[in-house]
């Protein structure tokens, strides 16, 4: 895993498709409020499945706050698109096939190998999520070794507001 990075340090950049909302680069047209980017495992994962909804259905409380969210994986387009149908998630940008070890190398994130959950990659990342600034500096990051480690919206929510305003 690489090393940490640092709040108020440039983040690595970060380009990769979405559905239905076209090329994604971390490095242009921010909103003031920022960009809250979530790392998840897959549709594999029930973990994942309840983080997506979850964000999905909160959407407008971080565009409340001028924050645009996205949520990726190195699923292919085929499995993101068959989660998005099977998960209703209607307002939720999901940005797919990103390779897995140099996304992991890049933002230091936790990779399992030969996972025993069924349809699993063979090689995926844990979840992660980065709140990056308009300026292109990370904000905030939690990185979680499992599964079942993301934080709520509502505390990641209180997290942000916290930082915007110190």
């Amino acid at each position: 895993m690489a090393s940490r990075l640092i709040p108020g340090q440039p983040h690595p950049a970060l380009r990769f498709e979405t559905l239905g909302h076209g090329a994604y680069d971390l490095g242009q047209g921010a909103p003031v409020g920022g960009t809250y980017l979530a790392f998840h495992r897959g549709s594999h994962c029930k973990w994942t499945r309840l983080m997506l909804k979850e964000l999905d259905d909160r959407i407008g409380d971080f565009a409340l706050r001028g924050i645009r969210i996205v949520a990726v994986s190195s699923e292919s387009r085929e499995a993101t698109a068959a989660l998005q149908e099977r998960m209703q998630l209607i307002r939720l940008p999901l940005g797919y096939a990103l390779d897995p070890a140099a996304v992991a190398a890049d933002w230091g994130l936790y990779l399992t190998e030969g996972s025993r959950e069924e349809d699993a990659p063979a090689l995926h990342f844990e979840p992660a999520q980065a709140w990056l600034r308009q300026d292109g500096t990370l904000g905030a990051m939690a990185v979680q070794s499992g599964p079942s480690l993301w934080p709520d919206a509502t505390n990641t929510l209180r997290a942000i507001d916290k930082t915007m305003s110190d």
